[in-house]
């Protein structure tokens, strides 16, 4: 799978090359982005200090996990290829994305089209990420696997762990891909291949989520809201650097 994803990401920059970009750099909107994302980051920075895993002892009397619903089909698991396959997919989204980006560079404005794009795909990744880790750090969730004893004990008691909700690597893969398809997007309005382009945006964010769960690193909901999150972010932030 992971190849053809490969495969996928260079056909889809050979197709956009030739393109021109519709975005562009403003100070407000650049400056409102980057100020949030250091708004953020003091607080995670604030937030991961004052986080600690649990110890044998609280692991030990921690009780059942407190999910309800769907939630439940995370209990009992621990995967470790899950969690490697999950880092593949998301590794994927990331040189998708960024392929996207840079394919899109002319040769008589190759450095400028590189600075805006780049530009683009840094902010998406980055504001992801705080937001991510802001809410992390701020929920506290257990992952599933604290609450199973087959898991290893070392990684039940990191502080890892306890940043469940939501998931960072659902969210991330999301961000990327949905970034790339709505660069993709932006540069050909009319391509039929329109629908392709966006299943394939959703199709690998779901797969990631699916191998999280399995993994026992997220609940359902944890994978759901963060790739409902990622999705948003790398559609809202191409969407408002449209040069209109």
């Amino acid at each position: 799978m992971i190849r053809r994803l490969v495969l996928a990401s260079a056909l889809l920059a050979a197709q956009i090359a030739w393109a021109q970009i519709p975005y562009r750099l403003s100070m407000r909107t650049d400056g409102l982005t980057y100020g949030a994302n250091a708004a953020l980051l003091g607080w995670n920075a604030y937030a991961a200090s004052q986080h600690r895993g649990l110890s044998e002892f609280e692991l030990a009397t921690l009780g059942s996990p407190q999910a309800v619903g769907w939630d439940r089909v995370a209990h009992n698991r621990w995967d470790e290829s899950a969690g490697k396959r999950s880092d593949y997919a998301l590794f994927t989204a990331f040189g998708t994305a960024g392929l996207t980006a840079l394919a899109h560079t002319h040769a008589d404005r190759r450095f400028g089209d590189a600075v805006v794009l780049g530009s683009k795909w840094f902010q998406t990744n980055l504001s992801t990420l705080m937001l991510s880790d802001a809410v992390k750090n701020s929920v506290r969730r257990n992952r599933p696997f604290v609450y199973y004893d087959g898991a290893p004990l070392a990684e039940r008691m990191e502080a890892d762990a306890r940043k469940s909700f939501f998931s960072g690597h659902a969210s991330l893969t999301a961000c990327n891909t949905f970034f790339a398809a709505k660069v993709w997007s932006d540069m050909h309005p009319d391509s039929r291949w329109a629908p392709v382009v966006w299943s394939a945006a959703a199709l690998v964010p779901a797969y990631v989520a699916w191998q999280r769960v399995e993994a026992g690193k997220h609940y359902p909901s944890d994978v759901v809201i963060g790739t409902v999150v990622g999705a948003a972010v790398g559609y809202l932030i191409p969407t408002i650097h449209l040069d209109r």
